[in-house]
């Protein structure tokens, strides 16, 4: 009995000391300075932050507080080590993680305000609003890149056929999500295309599966290895390659048994029967379905769209008759200035608003169209070497964010 009391008393006043380490002239126990270092990593990384970033946010965090670590982050683990607590030493194993913006705007605001509390669990959207936003991506996508009503009217549908998968496909079975969602989607395409509607076949599959295509990750990657992050660059871009294997695998597969099932699947070239109402709709319908896809927190969706027009349009008039590549460029540094300095003014990482205007720049859909073309020899976008320019255009986003840092960075990422 005497025993539990002086516990009890124990826990009390650790508490009451942990709840006062914030001030930067009380140092926080070591056990828990760690514990509190490592659930910062941990929750960065859960986000959905970049490795290098992660690596970064998480010394700035420790060295506010006086605590010596070195940090080694991957896509899928963290090393810890602290030479002023014996060297201690903490790997952690970890998934793969999603893109959360909430969760990392809630960790930024923890780095920059401490607290003895866990950073805060964002409140995601319901189920309805993200099988809504699920379904606005396919034909926003269509809306943007052309295509026929009919396309985009089905692309609906199947942008909900593929949230139903995310939903059974969960958990240990989730490593199948983005091949069982492009066969179901070529088997489905192919029977729209037997009926005789007029769809262009792989520009329809494409819409309904282009949430999976990893063009941010490979963009990431880039960066990763721009800024000599080695390790996660190759590991992110392997990761990609996989991905879009099992789409295009999934896709071919899908459209083979529906032409089994149902005969040839007759798909028209390329249509543009978008009005430009519809496409200026397409923009801000694939913005903010984006940002809840992203569970961004809705003030962050409006501050994203100025970086989306920005994505979508840039490259076209940006370019001051020197092409797409150096418009590609240019719009890359103006949307990280852009997100940077939004980011300065909202005390959070730039990152959450970039991505925003990233994710339309990038051509991860480019990808698995020139896959397409080198396989069937058949155009679905009206631009020659589809490939080519799939890689110049990674590589001026590239360019374009390491010139932007380089003009203008917050200290904690430089």
């Amino acid at each position: 009995m005497i025993i539990h009391a002086k516990a009890s008393s124990f826990r009390l006043s650790f508490g009451t000391f942990a709840a006062h380490f914030v001030s930067p002239k009380i140092p926080m126990p070591s056990q828990f300075r760690i514990n509190k270092i490592v659930e910062i990593g941990d929750t960065l990384h859960r986000s959905g932050c970049a490795p290098y970033k992660l690596e970064k946010y998480t010394q700035f965090y420790a060295k506010k507080h006086g605590v010596d670590v070195m940090i080694q982050a991957t896509p899928t683990a963290i090393n810890y080590q602290f030479p002023d607590d014996n060297n201690a030493v903490i790997l952690k194993r970890l998934k793969p993680a999603s893109i959360n913006l909430s969760l990392l705007a809630n960790t930024i605001i923890r780095i920059n305000q401490p607290s003895s509390e866990p950073v805060p669990e964002p409140v995601g959207y319901s189920k309805f609003v993200t099988a809504l936003a699920n379904m606005g991506i396919p034909p926003a996508y269509l809306m943007l890149v052309g295509s026929t009503l009919e396309a985009v009217g089905f692309s609906a549908l199947l942008g909900l056929m593929v949230w139903v998968c995310q939903q059974f496909l969960h958990s240990r079975r989730a490593i199948a999500v983005e091949f069982i969602s492009a066969l179901l989607t070529g088997i489905f395409v192919a029977f729209l295309a037997s009926t005789g509607l007029p769809i262009p076949v792989w520009a329809l599959c494409i819409a309904s599966i282009v949430l999976f295509v990893p063009g941010l990750s490979i963009a990431n990657a880039l960066e990763c290895l721009a800024f000599n992050d080695l390790v996660s660059g190759t590991s992110l871009l392997g990761q990609s390659a996989l991905t879009l294997i099992k789409l295009f695998v999934g896709i071919i597969m899908g459209l083979n048994i529906g032409e089994a099932i149902w005969g040839q699947a007759v798909s028209i070239d390329y249509t543009n029967a978008v009005p430009m109402w519809m496409h200026i709709s397409g923009l801000v319908l694939i913005s903010v379905s984006i940002g809840v896809m992203f569970n961004a927190r809705p003030k962050d969706i409006l501050l994203g769209l100025p970086v989306a027009v920005l994505g979508m349009w840039g490259p076209f008039y940006l370019g001051f008759d020197s092409g797409w590549v150096v418009g590609t460029w240019v719009t890359t540094v103006l949307i990280t200035l852009y997100g940077t300095w939004i980011a300065k003014k909202m005390e959070l990482t730039g990152s959450i608003y970039i991505v925003q205007g990233i994710i339309i720049l990038v051509p991860g859909s480019r990808v698995l169209v020139s896959a397409s073309q080198s396989v069937f020899e058949q155009s679905i976008l009206p631009i020659p070497s589809i490939g080519l320019s799939a890689l110049f255009m990674f590589s001026a986003i590239v360019a374009g964010q390491i010139t932007a840092y380089s003009i203008y960075s917050p200290k904690v990422e430089r």
